[in-house]
């Protein structure tokens, strides 16, 4: 389905919606140059997932959950995720972000430091802001598919209650 932005919404990444994501068009900025290309179109993507992905399985708060994961395959579907949404026509091949995430216990502080982390990377890459906001944006509207987080609020019951499922292999 594609969304077009409201009048006079130029490029500010407020109006894009989750319902938006499908249309490359518009995810361009005045200039006619997709976020992809302002990146520094594959290589420079590439960097800044490396850097992200490397940043993410090292973190001492979120690391662990990656600790049976390909870092290699993890940052190649980040790639395609990143690179689809900047604007670039690449296909993502990876599985839906809710069933990606559906067995893990996220919790919403959880989903906050990468997305802080992605943040920080972003800026020491030297990332147009715009590019910065697009992304950030993006991000947050999935987060309902990465965690059950009423609102992206952790609820500490509930999010004991799914550690607990989570080890015992009873995670819906």
């Amino acid at each position: 389905m594609v969304v077009a932005p409201s009048p006079g919404a130029g490029h500010d990444p407020s109006w894009f919606t989750p319902r938006a994501v499908s249309c490359a068009a518009l995810r361009r900025n005045v200039e006619n140059t997709s976020y992809f290309e302002q990146l520094g179109g594959e290589a420079g993507l590439r960097a800044v997932i490396d850097r992200f992905i490397d940043r993410v399985f090292d973190d001492v708060m979120i690391g662990f959950f990656f600790a049976r994961a390909s870092r290699a395959r993890v940052k190649e579907k980040e790639y395609e995720l990143a690179a689809r949404h900047l604007g670039a026509d690449i296909p993502y091949t990876g599985r839906p972000l809710d069933e990606a995430h559906g067995r893990h216990p996220i919790m919403g502080g959880q989903f906050m430091r990468r997305l802080k982390i992605l943040e920080e990377v972003l800026i020491e890459a030297g990332a147009p802001e715009a590019v910065r906001r697009h992304w950030l944006a993006h991000d947050e509207s999935q987060r309902h598919l990465v965690t059950r987080d009423a609102g992206g609020r952790c609820d500490p019951n509930v999010a004991a209650a799914r550690a607990r499922a989570a080890r015992e292999g009873k995670l819906s």
